[in-house]
């Protein structure tokens, strides 16, 4: 869109662009912002519910496979990829044929259902597809993927194409027209219900109290809070539904090279200096992982999730440590790039 633009005018775009990600930052780790701002953006709340209003009123559809849906509640950082891609080597184990069916947030337009048989993922699709299934097709070759806005399609596009009997909808929780045997929702232990507020004055994106649809709670990421705070998590959600929780932590298991596709161990990480960066929804998460590590970091950049990382962030003298979803997006062979693994754990 920027390049569209004349030169002052994308200026000014990027200029609103920082604006907007300093003030959704705010609002996402529940900092104070003007009262006249708050009162605005409380206002269009009910605006923001009208999708999801229409959505409950839709009749549901049943397809032929066993379908599971992960999600949550809140705008993205809980950690939901691992968790995909953990359920999906439990159903490649059992035997099971798997496709996983997402959106593709940040992906460019395609015919859709757009669909990519197993074992045929290459990296230059990741812009077809979006970095998180780009992620889990290079861990899981076995998996199929159909990108589809219209998840009733993109289910019978993995049915009738692929052939699978079992379909892991990604980042589906909000995604009521397939109907579901599973109704997984993630959330994570430091935040789990962010700032008690809906889009658009918080991060919430249901009422907490659509825990309900629920048929299982996995805590993400309960190693970063207090017993003291998970106790009083768990009372929390128990208010509210009388289903199985699971507590989980994400546990750093090795280093990925994109340049080589080497994997290396944690130890590799010992007393070496490098630059920390990442572009995903909560930043923090990630530098407090490599703080936890050891990892010796001389310099620290975070972008918005998703945001484009410059050749001039990566040209840099030491070597950099970044997330797999940034590493995904990034050209083999050119920097001095390692990813760190992650993996869910249950407790």
């Amino acid at each position: 869109m920027a390049s569209d633009l004349s030169h002052d005018d994308e200026i000014m775009y990027h200029k609103l662009k920082m604006i907007f990600y300093i003030l959704s930052e705010r609002i996402r780790r529940g900092e104070p912002i003007p009262i006249l701002l708050s009162g605005l953006l409380l206002a269009f709340t009910p605006v923001s519910r009208l999708g999801m209003w229409k959505r409950k009123r839709r009749v549901k559809v049943r397809v032929p496979a066993y379908v599971i849906s992960i999600g949550n509640l809140t705008t993205g950082g809980v950690g939901k990829t691992p968790a995909v891609i953990a359920r999906a080597q439990e159903e490649i184990q059992k035997g099971s044929r798997v496709a996983i069916l997402t959106r593709g947030y940040g992906s460019k337009k395609t015919h859709e259902p757009y669909v990519v048989p197993p074992g045929s993922f290459k990296p230059d699709m990741v812009e077809w597809i979006g970095d998180e299934p780009a992620l889990i097709m290079r861990r899981l070759p076995e998996v199929g993927l159909v990108k589809a806005a219209d998840r009733v399609a993109g289910a019978k596009a993995a049915i009738h194409q692929l052939k699978c009997n079992t379909l892991i909808l990604d980042d589906g929780y909000q995604s009521l027209y397939l109907e579901r045997d599973e109704n997984i929702l993630l959330l994570d232990a430091n935040a789990p219900f962010g700032n008690g507020y809906l889009l658009p004055r918080g991060i919430l994106r249901e009422p907490v109290a659509e825990m309900k649809r629920a048929t299982e709670i996995v805590l993400t990421r309960c190693d970063q809070c207090t017993p003291e705070a998970l106790a009083n998590i768990t009372t929390e959600i128990k208010k509210y539904v009388s289903i199985p929780i699971r507590y989980t932590n994400h546990v750093p298991t090795g280093l990925w090279e994109p340049g080589s596709g080497n994997r290396y161990p944690l130890d590799w990480l010992a007393d070496r200096p490098m630059v920390a960066l990442c572009g995903i929804a909560r930043p923090e998460v990630f530098f407090q992982t490599l703080e936890m590590l050891g990892v010796k970091i001389v310099d620290w950049i975070a972008l918005p999730d998703h945001g484009t990382i410059s050749d001039n962030m990566l040209d840099r003298e030491h070597w950099i440590i970044t997330t797999e979803k940034d590493a995904i997006r990034l050209p083999a062979g050119q920097w001095k790039i390692m990813a760190l693994i992650i993996e869910i754990r249950e407790i």
